[in-house]
C-alpha cells in the first residue's frame, strides 16, 4: 500500500485553492453581471480564500470566536464631511481562544461572551472619532485583548462600504491581526 501524501493540518489544499481560482475566474466581472447570484458567489469564494490563507501565515489554528457583520454609525475619517454626517462602519472580528472547557461544560462562565466583544466594537465605532480606520481597528483589537486575557490574538476588519470613489466597490477597509505580548 502507499502512503497517502502529506496535507498541512490547517487549511486546503493547493489543488482545492486552484480549483476556487479557477470557479472565480469563470463568473462575469462585477461591472457585467447583473445577476445577484454572481456577486454572492464571487464574494463567498474570495471570503473562503482569503479565511483559509490567514492569519499569517498558520500561527494560530483552533478555537476561535467570530463576529460577523456588525454594523455601526461613526464619525470617523479625515474628511470634515465624514466627522459631521458620519457613516456606515461594517466590522468583522475574530478572537483565538480555547473553547475546550466551554463545549465541555455548556457554561457561559467557561468562555468570552459575543455580546461583550460586540458592546467593545460598538463602543469604539460609535465613539469619540478616529481620523483612520487602521486607529479604529487597533482600539478595537487592543480594547479585547486587555479585557480578556483567555484571547491570545484578534484580527479585526474595518469597513466603509459609503466611499467617495469612482468605481464600484463593495467596501473600503483595514484589517489587522493582533498577537497577545508575551
Amino acid at each position: 500500500m502507499g502512503r497517502s501524501p502529506k496535507r498541512k493540518p490547517n487549511g486546503p489544499s493547493r489543488r482545492w485553492k486552484a480549483a476556487a481560482a479557477a470557479a472565480a475566474a469563470q463568473i462575469p466581472p462585477k461591472s457585467s453581471s447583473t445577476n445577484p447570484f454572481h456577486s454572492r458567489l464571487r464574494r463567498s469564494i474570495e471570503r473562503a480564500m482569503a479565511e483559509e490563507e490567514a492569519p499569517a501565515a498558520g500561527k494560530l489554528g483552533g478555537d476561535k470566536l467570530v463576529l460577523r457583520g456588525m454594523q455601526f454609525h461613526g464619525f470617523h475619517g479625515v474628511k470634515q464631511e465624514e466627522k459631521k454626517l458620519g457613516q456606515k462602519f461594517v466590522v468583522d472580528v475574530d478572537a483565538w481562544t480555547d473553547l475546550a472547557a466551554a463545549g465541555d461544560s455548556d457554561d457561559i462562565s467557561d468562555t468570552v461572551s459575543y455580546t461583550d466583544i460586540y458592546r467593545i466594537a460598538k463602543g469604539v465605532v460609535e465613539g469619540p472619532p478616529h481620523n483612520l480606520l487602521e486607529s479604529v481597528a487597533q482600539s478595537i483589537a487592543s480594547s479585547t485583548l486587555l479585557k480578556f486575557p483567555q484571547i491570545s490574538a484578534v484580527r479585526v476588519k474595518v469597513g466603509k462600504p459609503h466611499v467617495a470613489v469612482q468605481g464600484v466597490v463593495d467596501y473600503l477597509g483595514v484589517e489587522i491581526l493582533r498577537y497577545r505580548k508575551a
